[in-house]
């Protein structure tokens, strides 16, 4: 092979290798997203035992809306994990879709089971 070839396809090859994302923290990722979740959702809840009459139920479905966007700002994350290649931090991401999907379907069930 030309050494011309030979360099070019090595600093190719050096390139790919920097491209690799190494800084992947997965703790900090799975603790900044389970405290949000739980500090958002026991705020609602504080605030729905405290409130009176028909409030309670604004409170909660102000609580449904910030679980979705949640769930939505989760996905939206997982696209752009997926692109960049941290596949680690993406597999954190489809756990937690995965668990609150699961919570959101017994949730349901239980609720829309009852006579």
């Amino acid at each position: 092979m030309n050494p011309e070839l030979r360099e070019l396809f090595e600093i190719k090859q050096d390139d790919e290798k920097n491209n690799q994302p190494t800084n992947q923290n997965v703790t900090t990722h799975i603790i900044t997203r389970l405290a949000l979740i739980i500090f958002g959702t026991l705020g609602f809840v504080i605030a729905m035992t405290q409130a009176k009459g028909w409030d309670a139920l604004g409170y909660f479905f102000f609580m449904m809306i910030f679980h979705a966007v949640w769930l939505l700002f989760i996905i939206i994350e997982t696209i752009f994990l997926q692109g960049s290649g941290k596949v680690k931090l993406r597999n954190v991401n489809l756990v937690f879709i995965s668990v609150l999907l699961i919570i959101y379907g017994i949730g349901s069930g239980v609720f829309l089971g009852r006579p």
